[in-house]
């Protein structure tokens, strides 16, 4: 790729970096959401409840009944009737064999995430009061029985699956009364310190509701917001692991956004609002509690959108799936990496080439722009009318050199989403040093390596008649570009460093066959005379 590419490159991922920290738009408030969702998802039964009540103590964080399918151990408490901790097998803290598995809900984060609460005073001991357990393969289910109420909550799952089916079902006394509040149910944590650096400290919530995706930062909520429509899901984790609590309910639950002292996240609001001469309700609320895997997450509509790959995830899931192709082969992502930056720099030499021998044409003409700036530096608009003339007689494109490299820009920008958020590389190892490719370089040698390579191509790139700050710029951006570089997911800085490699190479090769071509068009011109 000519350096004008990587220049193009650096640019929109700068701007778009920027754009994300610190100017990308707040999530619709609720006086945004459509007038129509609002006549249909009118929130009943009681208001929210005042500050801090629902939260205002910690829940008992016993785990009286432990499972386990291959994807995680789970933990469920008496009290309350709950799933209390969840701990992934398949993935660990740290790239250390002995370290702790990933803990997707953890107690010493909140004791409130994935509980199910009510806002109705009369049932109140529904949320940390005492249940009688019983179990099965797969399956265990919770009853309490209080002043005439019954709550039954009951929880199944498979041997290979994330999901965890749960089925609630409230029987209340024959009385005329109608409205019981509200069942809540909250994902979040007691305070968050969001770090972009920390893939496992990326926190985010991201909600799909009227089949459109939300995503906020816990940390950067202002206050309690209430968020109506047809809600389908809601999730909260970090770059790698996510909880998802899905709607299956016929009941349409708000999502309610929380920033408190004790609890910092968001939850499904449903409505415990009875007809007349009904005296139940049943909800089904499936429990997504794993990684952010495209293959599990697809199962479930919408949710694969929970990777977050940006505008260009229409090539970006492609190229994952090329990237797992090569992987079955190579077992080892590195390679992987390497070889699908070869296969994407293939499929894209036709379009480099075009550009590198447009930019070369406009090289040529370019002593004779000057003279027509000199010329007509007074005339801007003959100046213009005499250039384009200059190019329809030499049948050159003066966009020719850029539009080929536009095309290719959704594509690396994709590539550069995908080797930043794909579960897939976490703790997966290249060789040597590298031991974590969803991590940064511990000695910085692929970062710098991948500054120098793109300095050496930036000097075999022609400047003739380039402005001199747009040149000085050039030389600027590999260094600007390596400290960028640094702290970021080595498998991106391997990727950057082996596309340069092939980008020097393939500019040689170009720069051979223009000078070929021109060989022999000058050895096959007739002689003057």
């Amino acid at each position: 790729m000519a350096a004008r590419t990587w220049l193009a490159v650096f640019l929109s991922i700068l701007v778009w970096f920027v754009y994300m920290k610190w100017f990308a738009p707040p999530p619709p408030t609720r006086s945004e959401q459509p007038e129509v969702a609002k006549q249909e998802s009118r929130p009943l039964g009681a208001p929210i409840p005042a500050k801090g009540s629902l939260f205002e103590k910690p829940l008992k964080t016993d785990s009286s009944y432990q499972a386990k399918n291959a994807k995680f151990e789970i933990s469920f408490s008496d009290a309350g009737g709950r799933v209390s901790r969840v701990s992934l097998l398949g993935y660990r803290e740290s790239i250390r064999k002995d370290s702790a598995h990933v803990r997707l809900v953890d107690p010493e984060q909140s004791t409130f995430s994935l509980a199910i609460l009510f806002s109705d005073s009369d049932l109140s001991s529904f949320s940390d009061g005492e249940f009688v357990r019983r179990s099965e393969d797969k399956k265990v289910v919770f009853d309490r029985q209080s002043s005439g109420i019954e709550v039954i909550k009951e929880y199944s799952w498979s041997e290979d699956s994330y999901l965890v089916n749960t089925h609630l079902k409230i029987v209340f006394p024959q009385s005329n009364r109608r409205d019981w509040g509200h069942l809540v149910v909250p994902l979040g944590a007691t305070s968050l310190h969001s770090n972009v650096d920390d893939p496992l400290k990326s926190w985010e919530l991201v909600s799909f509701q009227n089949e459109k995706l939300t995503r906020n930062q816990p940390d950067g909520l202002k206050a309690t917001e209430v968020l109506q429509g047809n809600t389908s899901w809601l999730a909260f984790g970090n770059r790698y692991f996510s909880s998802v609590l899905i709607n299956a309910s016929q009941i349409n639950p708000d999502i309610v956004l929380f920033k408190e002292p004790s609890f910092m996240g968001g939850a499904l609001r449903y409505p415990l609002q009875l007809k007349e001469g009904q005296n139940e309700l049943e909800l089904n609320l499936n429990f997504y509690l794993g990684a952010k895997n495209y293959s599990d997450l697809a199962k479930v509509p919408g949710l694969k959108q929970l990777i977050d790959y940006g505008m260009f995830s229409f090539f970006a899931f492609p190229l994952l799936e090329l990237l797992k192709f090569f992987f079955q082969y190579v077992h080892n992502y590195g390679i992987a990496i390497i070889l699908l930056t070869i296969l994407v720099r293939i499929l894209f030499y036709p379009l480099a080439l075009k550009s590198y021998k447009s930019m070369k044409s406009m090289q040529k003409l370019q002593p004779q722009i000057l003279a027509l700036k000199e010329k007509y530096k007074d005339d801007r608009e003959r100046f213009n009318r005499e250039q384009l003339a200059l190019f329809k007689a030499h049948k050159v494109n003066p966009a020719g050199g850029c539009l080929p490299m536009l095309v290719q820009l959704p594509v690396f920008i994709a590539l550069y989403a995908v080797l930043g958020n794909s579960i897939e590389l976490y703790h997966a190892p290249f060789f040597g040093w590298i031991r974590d490719l969803s991590s940064k370089d511990p000695y910085y040698v692929y970062p710098v390596l991948m500054g120098i390579s793109m300095l050496i191509q930036q000097k075999m790139t022609p400047t003739v008649g380039m402005d001199p700050t747009q040149v000085k710029m050039m030389y600027l951006m590999p260094v600007v570009f390596t400290f960028i570089m640094l702290n970021l997911p080595s498998g991106l800085t391997v990727y950057i460093f082996i596309s340069t490699l092939l980008g020097i190479l393939q500019q040689y090769a170009m720069t051979k066959d223009v000078r070929e071509q021109t060989a022999v068009v000058t050895q096959g011109a007739p002689e003057k005379g």
